[in-house]
């Protein structure tokens, strides 16, 4: 099983909603937001992120239905009575008609002490559960969709490599009768030593043979696939392949004149850059 690194889940549980979002990374990094009241709770959040991921950028949110919030009231009524008492000394030293009602304690914001029920950790750590859940089911899906992508792009490069290998032997084998043909020719303009020149050339000539290269890249692809097909935390190993598939496609350019083996490894490396974008997203 592949899972890609990019997904999002959700979950409500009582007053906690809870986001859960993962994006692409090269290691594992852990965001979490939570109110002041439920802070606490961030290490065991933290390690059940832990048990699922190994790779990805992963920020989970806590909020607070605040219309679900319950608590208690208090009345401060030490404060209650110095009011009043301070309302009855004005009224008498300003002469002040009327009574002293209810409605003049209605700013005093400071008379009433509200008390927030403690939140159950239960229903936070549900919901965390639930959100991180649903957030690997999708990573699990995206990560079954870049499978077949890789796969796809694997046969392919399978095929060229096929192609390649049917060409070299013909290719060597041509390149070095030209080359002998045209040395002689210089041999017999210039009075050389023909089996010592043949000799050079095809020393010279197993510098240009990329018969290795070929089997290589066959090796590489074959593990790619097979890594692929396993599933699993493969993203680094996977990249080194690729880089080592590329190596060897360079080196084939380098060393060959042949213009159809040219284009065949500038495909490969071409295929093999669309592979390496498609393994960035997996864990």
């Amino acid at each position: 099983m592949i899972e890609s690194l990019t997904g999002y889940g959700t979950s409500e549980k009582g007053i906690f909603r809870v986001e859960a979002k993962s994006l692409n990374h090269r290691f594992l990094e852990i965001n979490v937001r939570l109110p002041a009241i439920v802070s606490r709770s961030e290490i065991e959040i933290r390690n059940l992120i832990k048990e699922k991921f190994q790779r990805g950028k992963i920020d989970i949110t806590v909020s607070i239905n605040q219309k679900e919030k319950t608590g208690k009231v208090y009345l401060n009524k030490k404060l209650a009575m110095q009011l009043y008492s301070a309302f009855i000394d004005l009224k008498k030293e300003l002469s002040i008609l009327g009574s002293i009602d209810i409605s003049m304690f209605s700013n005093f914001k400071e008379l009433f002490i509200y008390e927030e029920e403690e939140p159950d950790i239960n229903n936070l750590m549900l919901a965390v559960s639930e959100a991180i859940e649903e957030l690997h089911q999708m990573r699990i899906r995206e990560g079954e969709i870049i499978k077949s992508s890789l796969l796809e792009i694997t046969e392919n490069i399978e095929k060229l490599i096929i192609n390649l290998e049917s060409m070299v032997d013909m290719s060597y084998n041509n390149y070095i009768n030209s080359l002998k043909n045209r040395v002689k020719e210089l041999i017999n303009q210039n009075n050389l030593d023909e089996k010592r020149v043949l000799e050079q050339i095809i020393i010279y000539a197993q510098r240009v043979d990329i018969k290795e290269e070929v089997d290589r890249l066959k090796s590489h692809i074959v593990q790619f696939k097979e890594n692929i097909l396993k599933g699993g935390i493969i993203g680094k190993k996977v990249d080194f392949l690729l880089q080592e598939m590329n190596r060897e496609a360079n080196t084939i350019l380098a060393k060959t004149e042949d213009f159809e083996i040219k284009t065949i490894a500038i495909e490969i490396r071409t295929q093999a850059e669309r592979l390496k974008e498609q393994i960035q997203n997996i864990q």
